[in-house]
């Protein structure tokens, strides 16, 4: 994970790209994999349907279309340039993860992209994974839809600088300049 790159998206003041800034707030912003059986379409119509005011920015590849791009309030914006995504994230409101929880792919696979969201400074709400377990707190873990909207209204009405900086400074080492001095550092003291 680049943490400066994605740390960029609070550090400094950045555009809007058009097809975001036309879009009204809160912005719920999802970039990564857009699979049918990755994403939990009817956790996002749920919300969708209970919180018509918020906006869902979904960005990433995907092979087929999801059945939530009717709903007015979800807008997929197409994939962006990987030297976009602080530029977009820094346009969401909250970054979200709202992967389906019972698939072997979500449960052993590892989410880099909360990690990414952690390094821009935005609240972060996720949907349970168990690498992630022990950060609850730091990412809300939504453990149902009710509680997924809870959490997002939370980070709405409650996110600080402090917790920003929380946020950054819980990752800022996980990078993979930090995780190949440390592989190096291994592989030394293992040779000696």
């Amino acid at each position: 994970m680049d943490f400066d790159h994605f740390a960029s998206a609070t550090a400094r003041e950045w555009t809007a790209p058009d097809d975001i800034a036309r879009l009204p707030r809160p912005r719920l912003g999802y970039f990564g994999a857009i699979e049918t059986w990755l994403l939990d379409q009817q956790l996002i119509r749920y919300i969708s349907s209970h919180r018509p005011d918020w906006q869902w920015v979904l960005m990433g590849l995907k092979a087929a279309r999801l059945d939530i791009e009717d709903l007015p309030n979800v807008h997929y914006l197409g994939s962006k340039p990987y030297s976009e995504m602080p530029r977009y994230a820094a346009h969401f409101d909250v970054c979200v993860l709202p992967w389906v929880t019972d698939n072997e792919f979500v449960s052993y696979g590892s989410a880099i992209k909360v990690r990414e969201y952690l390094a821009t400074g935005k609240p972060v709400v996720i949907t349970p994974l168990y690498e992630y377990e022990p950060m609850d707190g730091l990412v809300r873990i939504a453990r149902g839809y009710d509680d997924f909207i809870t959490k997002v209204e939370d980070a709405l009405a409650r996110d600080t600088d402090s917790n920003r900086y929380a946020r950054q400074q819980s990752i800022k080492e996980a990078t993979w300049d930090v995780r190949a001095e440390e592989v190096s550092n291994d592989i030394e003291t293992l040779l000696r």
